[in-house]
C-alpha cells in the first residue's frame, strides 16, 4: 500500500512539474522576449529622438549663419550698384547701418571700411566700442576674397565676456576692391535658440534628465554651453569622445 501511495505521489509531482514547465516556461520566454524587444524599440525611440535634436539644433545654427550672410551681402549690393565709392562713406549708408543695428538685439555692429577714404560704423556702444569693432573686423578682412562672405573665428568681448561672431565681404567698384562690409554679431541669441530656455547648469540639467547641448568651433572650443564659464574661457572640449568623432 505505501509503494502504491508512493507512485501516486511522485505521479503528482511529475504532472506538477510538467504542468509549470509547459505553463511558466513560455510566460517566462515570451516575458523576456518582450523584455528585450521594448528596450531594443526604447534605444531606438531614444536615438531617433537624439538624432532629430541635433539636427534640429543644426538647422537653427544654419539659420541664425545664414540671416547674416545675407545681411552682409544684401549690404555688399546696395554699395556696389552705384558703381562709385562714394556710397561708402556717405550718410546714406550711415543711416542704413544705424537703423539695422537697432532693429536687430542680435546685430552688435555694422562696419564699413573702405580702402580709401573714412570708416563708418554704427554699434551698441554699451556692448561693444569701435576699437574691438575694429579688432574682430581685422579677422575676416584678411580672408577677403570674390568668394563672397568670410565667416570669421568667434571672439570674446573683455568687458562682459559675451561670445561674438564676424561677417564679412568684400565690396568693388568698377572691378577694383573698394573696401568691405562687416557685420559682428552677439552669439547669445543663438545659444538661447538651441538651449529653447536659459542656460542651466550641467548638474541640473543631469538631475532634469534633459540632454546637455553644446557647441563647438573647429578646434573643439566651447562656443555654445550651458555653463557659460566654458565659453568665457574658450573650454577645450576634445576629452569628449564626442568631439573627438
Amino acid at each position: 500500500m505505501k509503494k502504491k501511495n508512493s507512485k501516486i505521489f511522485s505521479l503528482r509531482y511529475i504532472v506538477l512539474a510538467t504542468l509549470l514547465f509547459v505553463g511558466v516556461v513560455p510566460v517566462l520566454v515570451t516575458g523576456w522576449f518582450l523584455s528585450d524587444q521594448s528596450g531594443r524599440e526604447l534605444r531606438g525611440a531614444e536615438g531617433r529622438f537624439q538624432t532629430e535634436l541635433v539636427r534640429d539644433k543644426a538647422n537653427r545654427i544654419e539659420m541664425f549663419g545664414d540671416r547674416y550672410v545675407r545681411l552682409v551681402h544684401g549690404y555688399k549690393e546696395m554699395l556696389e550698384f552705384p558703381n562709385t565709392s562714394e556710397l561708402l562713406s556717405s550718410d546714406q549708408t550711415q543711416e542704413k547701418l544705424t537703423k539695422s543695428v537697432k532693429n536687430d538685439v542680435n546685430l552688435l555692429a555694422l562696419f564699413v571700411k573702405p580702402i580709401q577714404g573714412e570708416s563708418i560704423s554704427a554699434f551698441r556702444s554699451e556692448t561693444i566700442n569701435q576699437r574691438e569693432i575694429e579688432i574682430f573686423s581685422e579677422g575676416v578682412l584678411g580672408d577677403l576674397s570674390e568668394k563672397g562672405v568670410v565667416v570669421g573665428q568667434p571672439e570674446v568681448i573683455e568687458r562682459n565676456g559675451e561670445m561674438v561672431l564676424a561677417f564679412g565681404t568684400p565690396l568693388y567698384v568698377e572691378g577694383e576692391l573698394a573696401g568691405a562690409v562687416v557685420a559682428i554679431t552677439s552669439l547669445y541669441g543663438l545659444s538661447t535658440s538651441i538651449m529653447d530656455k536659459q542656460p542651466a547648469s550641467e548638474s541640473e540639467l543631469w538631475e532634469n534628465g534633459a540632454p546637455i547641448i553644446f557647441v563647438v568651433d573647429e578646434e573643439g572650443r566651447a562656443i555654445v554651453h550651458p555653463n557659460s564659464a566654458h565659453v568665457t574661457s574658450r573650454q577645450p572640449m576634445k576629452d569628449l569622445k564626442i568631439v573627438q568623432e
